[in-house]
């Protein structure tokens, strides 16, 4: 167990200036654990962000995400922050938010979305997308690495995966609200945006889900709502307006956020690894898979998720009782020694292991990372066939989240393409 007299890692202003790795190192070469204290964050509807016990290793990580028997989901939610007491129970109808057995339903409905047949089919449409977006800038020289390319592509797939292409527009805009991805520095503005964003695309579910209710049209979300999934029992209901709502609301978020992250700091990564670069670019089909699996781990999308103990227990020692708050901390995890040879290199030839640990781990291992994967290789394909020399030209303004590792601005520059 270590404690810290540094400002808490509940904080977003830890990670004003990106993730503080040689901190984390520190913390997870001293122990397994580390008490982070609560603090106020006024970028949250329920500023108060309760203390919370973080896991800083690999093996230990996983312990915890594999019995949700012990480490809760429902309880509190896996947000960093407590939501208003009124909102948990609300909250319960997203699918990160559930424990066995109701998880084990829904998830049912989910995975029949991301089969790997349905996937694939969409390869065409995403490679076309990405290349509309490289097409926009190529001849420019110049862009914004988040807005110009890593933000447009990723919203519009899943509006296309879930049959409702002409909401695509609306669900991008909405899910840059709701994540806080705007180039506003203001925490409270931000939590505004946040709110409203958050309460547009439930309503927006809602809506959809009646539209679609007993007129099946072949799409997705409508065999979602109507119980009609290919690969789902017969007998079993399809989602409410409610649950509907609150998918959509998980497809924005887990959908969008992390490959829009992974894009974004796969250029600066691979900027300030010019070596790695040329090697993918020396052969993008033999190095690509690697490529992605390796930025992922690198820098991982979501830095944290947290669950909530059922009952008294003990992580590598260290005694926590019933009703702790436990934080599953990927990004220092993912750079474990015990875990990965020389974990602070990037290396798009390292052999990983067979757990993808920033898509989760058990039960709320993420459906979408076949998607995820297909839309990382596709775009960065498209980057790096065309305009390969991209790297940060300017300030790159990152997120202060304890929970994304997301970047807000990035200004690009690159050989123009002729």
């Amino acid at each position: 167990m270590t404690e810290t007299s540094e400002p808490t890692l509940l904080d977003g202003d830890s990670y004003i200036d990106g993730c503080p790795h040689a901190r984390l190192a520190a913390l997870r070469e001293a122990g397994t654990t580390s008490w982070q204290p609560g603090t106020v964050d006024p970028s949250m509807s329920q500023p108060e962000v309760f203390g919370a016990w973080f896991v800083h290793r690999y093996e230990e990580v996983k312990s915890v995400l594999r019995d949700p028997a012990t480490f809760s989901s429902q309880r509190g939610t896996v947000m960093l922050v407590d939501p208003a007491p009124d909102r948990v129970e609300a909250m319960s109808n997203m699918l990160l938010n559930m424990d066995p057995p109701k998880h084990s339903r829904y998830r049912r409905l989910v995975a029949a979305i991301f089969t790997p047949r349905r996937v694939e089919e969409l390869r065409p449409r995403v490679e076309a997308l990405a290349k509309q977006v490289i097409d926009r800038i190529a001849p420019i020289g110049t862009a914004d690495g988040i807005h110009d390319i890593a933000a447009p592509m990723p919203m519009r797939v899943i509006a296309e995966l879930l049959g409702i292409p002409e909401r695509g527009e609306q669900l991008f805009e909405i899910s840059n609200r709701m994540t806080g991805a705007v180039d506003d520095r203001d925490p409270e503005t931000r939590l505004r945006l946040a709110l409203e964003a958050a309460l547009d695309i439930h309503v927006l579910g809602q809506e959809t889900a009646r539209e679609k209710r007993g007129r099946p049209d072949g799409t997705v979300l409508s065999a979602y709502v109507n119980g009609t999934l290919e690969g789902v029992d017969a007998d079993q209901q399809g989602a409410t307006d409610e649950e509907t709502g609150w998918f959509l609301m998980l497809m924005a978020v887990g959908g969008n956020e992390t490959v829009r992250t992974a894009t974004a700091q796969a250029i600066r990564i691979f900027s300030q690894w010019p070596g790695q670069r040329d090697l993918l670019v020396s052969d993008l089909d033999r190095y690509m898979p690697g490529a992605v699996e390796e930025i992922l781990r690198y820098r991982a999308p979501i830095r944290s998720i947290r669950r909530t103990t059922n009952a008294d227990v003990e992580i590598d020692g260290q005694p926590m009782g019933e009703g702790t708050k436990v934080v599953c901390n990927f990004t220092a995890a993912l750079r474990d020694p015990r875990a990965f040879d020389d974990p602070d290199t990037f290396d798009i030839t390292r052999e990983q292991p067979r757990t993808q640990l920033a898509f989760g781990f058990g039960e709320h291992y993420c459906l979408g990372a076949n998607l995820a994967r297909l839309q990382l290789q596709v775009i960065l394909r498209e980057i790096y066939s065309r305009i390969p020399d991209i790297h940060p030209s300017g300030e790159v303004v990152h997120q202060p989240s304890p929970l994304i590792s997301g970047l807000l601005s990035m200004p690009v520059a690159f050989t123009p393409e002729t």
